[in-house]
């Protein structure tokens, strides 16, 4: 019997409220979605904001190398070509190519033309997870680093560096309150009608936890870890300087850059961020609820 997640010859996706529309033409490399992926198909027709493509392009080595290095955990590299349009290469430490994008000049439509990762598309999704970080970038949205976690309907970040102990933290709070993880390890930020909103989606690093699922954001969290628990509120500064770290935003400089640190400072000035120094219990969970429930008197 046929796996019935490798893709059709088209289909589409919505993730943070993007159409994503897919075809694959006639080229021999088959894509089978990630479980995480088929939470969020949609028989959907309408306007594509994105587009992702199986399919031969025009070789082209024009242009210059905007960044890249082979010292990368997966060594990467980004073209852009004299056309506008860019190439984002992938290779194994041998330097041999294992994938292969050619992106379009306005970052809207992602052509997969070589995978050699025999991974049936797990490797090649996984990649367009994080071109899908830079290009929503255009359209006042943006990906941090971290737990979104909803807690009677409202929406609750929790940033920190790995190793911290977010996980464990917002697991406690799934335990003791309920709360219900959207996403394990990146939070898809999206201001719509001056309001921002958090949003599931399929990529959720080595946690596996994600929902298709938007809502409302009410705090930040950056935790960090401490003897004793506590909370204060950061000022706009520090905020913004907080989420700058933990952005998807490109690392070559340019308009898309610029966005990814506009965005970080809006996201700031807007949303209340919390500092929450704390240990890995139950207390910590109870201070944090008692701030959030009182953020017009937290300082």
């Amino acid at each position: 019997m046929e796996d019935n997640r490798f893709l059709k010859k088209s289909q589409n996706f919505i993730i943070g409220g993007f159409c994503i529309g897919y075809s694959r033409g006639r080229i021999h490399i088959r894509m089978k979605i990630p479980f995480a992926g088929m939470a969020f198909y949609q028989p959907y027709k309408g306007k594509h904001d994105l587009y992702f493509k199986i399919d031969t392009v025009e070789p082209d080595n024009s242009g210059k190398l905007l960044f890249g290095s082979s010292d990368f955990h997966i060594p990467t590299f980004l073209y852009e070509r004299e056309n506008g349009a860019f190439d984002w290469l992938t290779q194994n430490h041998d330097g041999e190519s294992q994938l292969s994008f050619r992106i379009s000049k306005d970052w809207t439509e992602f052509t997969l033309y070589e995978d050699n990762t025999g991974t049936e598309g797990a490797d090649a999704f996984h990649e367009f997870g994080s071109l899908f970080c830079y290009a929503i970038l255009n359209y006042d949205a943006c990906v941090l680093h971290g737990v979104v976690m909803e807690y009677n309907g409202m929406g609750i970040l929790v940033t920190a560096a790995s190793g911290t102990g977010k996980t464990t933290h917002t697991r406690m709070w799934r335990e003791r309150e309920n709360a219900l993880i959207i996403n394990g390890d990146r939070c898809l930020c999206r201001k719509l009608d001056g309001r921002w909103y958090a949003y599931g989606m399929p990529w959720s690093g080595s946690s596996g936890e994600y929902i298709n699922r938007r809502v409302p954001i009410t705090a930040i969290v950056c935790l960090k870890q401490a003897p004793e628990n506590a909370v204060r509120r950061m000022n706009p500064f520090e905020g913004t300087l907080a989420m700058m770290q933990r952005i998807f935003a490109p690392v070559w400089t340019g308009d898309m850059q610029n966005k990814g640190f506009d965005l970080a400072e809006n996201l700031a000035s807007m949303i209340p961020v919390l500092e929450l120094s704390c240990r890995p219990d139950f207390e910590a969970v109870d201070v944090l609820k008692e701030a959030i429930e009182n953020l017009g008197e937290i300082r």
